[in-house]
């Protein structure tokens, strides 16, 4: 997996440590205060120039080829395609921004191969993390309860179950923490294969106080749908038919509850019965925050055909010209290609190698929960120039390389692909 670059060792570094620590914070976190203009996060765009330093460390002098070569290829292919067959649509700082998301990984693939990051302290960091998320957010509520300015403000902060705590927007929030709590319990499991949900609680309550008051009070249908992330690690083989009970349960009673009772049900509830016709019509009318979502890869994949352009595409940010804009609300919104934008914009094979990036980096034959990851980020790869995305890539290409290997596989009680 590794090709050595030098004689140097391959003795982890304390410095290594620090720098991985710093480097995965800065993909969960998209404060406010580092917002520049179109809320982009200014702090994390000084890390991603400033990344190939990391190179200075003789220990991180390493080719990593299933990371390394679809980065490299898809950097290479965003800027040469458009330059080559689509000269009028090119965008520098479009072009470059993947790259440098690119280039980071690459370098971060490299800094959690010289660290010492194992289980202990990777639980310890994300504590750390989604402490701070709920201070912040417990400041932001207090300012607008007692009619302050709102501390570090995001897109929306009319009322406070719309505070936006450590990223941009309430959404956002919900999908970090429920990511860095799935790594989280991955971890705990991994470490005591005795360890149950229960057990799990009464040990970290202040922990998953914490979380469940982050993401729940902001509101929002995806702490609703991604919450139940966290629990996966506790399924084995001998509770399995408790889960399923339970999730019997819980369907059931979203079903019955009654109708504008409670507002983020009745969204999931009406946009899910919208889905199974493939109307997308019927998905914006259900709810078209959620189509947004959804709705424009099927316009992308309408918009394909089988000729040149699936290989060169149409060009960067073809599909915010091309694809209709979509109805959110009282206003309009720039659709994208949804997961086929890549494939749309830059072509076929700028796609694959993406898509491949996000394989090596989260799937496992370790572990069948790398599945699920893997699952997470392939859907958030439609905006390929997001965060959240490549956040996600980050943590569970951390699981992969030093977490999986270090703990014992889970004993056969638990669940398997068979």
């Amino acid at each position: 997996m590794y090709t050595r670059l030098s004689t140097y060792t391959d003795r982890p570094t304390k410095t290594a440590t620090v720098l991985a620590a710093i480097m995965l914070t800065l993909l969960a976190v998209n404060p406010a205060l580092t917002h520049g203009e179109n809320h982009i996060n200014l702090l994390l765009c000084a890390a991603l120039c400033l990344s190939p330093a990391v190179l200075l460390l003789p220990a991180t002098r390493i080719l990593i080829p299933r990371i390394d070569i679809p980065l490299a290829i898809l950097g290479l292919t965003v800027i040469a395609t458009p330059l080559l067959f689509h000269p009028q649509t090119v965008r520098w700082s479009t072009m470059l921004f993947t790259c440098a998301y690119c280039v980071y990984f690459m370098m971060l693939a490299r800094v959690l191969k010289a660290s010492h990051l194992d289980g202990p302290r990777l639980m310890r960091l994300i504590k750390g993390i989604t402490y701070a998320f709920f201070v912040v957010l417990v400041i932001q509520q207090m300012c607008l309860l007692l009619g302050l300015p709102v501390f570090m403000p995001g897109q929306e902060y009319q009322i406070a179950t719309k505070l936006n705590s450590l990223t941009s927007e309430p959404s956002h929030t919900s999908v970090t923490l429920c990511m860095l709590m799935f790594a989280f319990t991955q971890t705990q499991r991994l470490s005591d294969t005795s360890l149950t949900l229960l057990a799990s609680l009464r040990q970290d309550w202040m922990l998953w106080g914490a979380w469940a008051w982050t993401i729940f009070s902001t509101c929002n249908a995806s702490a609703f749908v991604l919450a139940p992330l966290a629990f996966v690690p506790f399924i084995t083989k001998a509770n399995l038919w408790k889960w399923c009970a339970a999730a019997a349960i819980a369907v059931t009673a979203v079903a019955l509850i009654p109708k504008d009772l409670t507002y983020n049900v009745e969204r999931i509830r009406n946009f899910t019965t919208a889905m199974v016709t493939l109307d997308t019509e019927q998905m914006e009318e259900a709810d078209a925050s959620m189509a947004s979502r959804i709705v424009p890869t099927v316009w992308g994949a309408r918009r394909l055909s089988p000729d040149g352009s699936l290989m060169t595409g149409h060009g960067v940010d073809a599909d915010l010209r091309d694809i209709d804009d979509l109805p959110f609300w009282d206003f309009k919104y720039k659709s994208l290609a949804g997961h086929l934008s890549l494939l749309y914009n830059y072509g076929l094979i700028s796609a694959i190698a993406f898509w491949a990036a996000i394989a090596f980096a989260t799937l496992s034959r370790r572990n069948w929960w790398s599945i699920i990851s893997f699952a997470f980020a392939l859907q958030l790869s439609a905006d390929y120039n997001m965060q959240l995305v490549w956040m996600i890539m980050a943590f569970a290409y951390t699981l992969k390389t030093k977490i999986y290997p270090a703990c014992r596989q889970i004993e056969t009680k638990s669940v398997s692909l068979s």
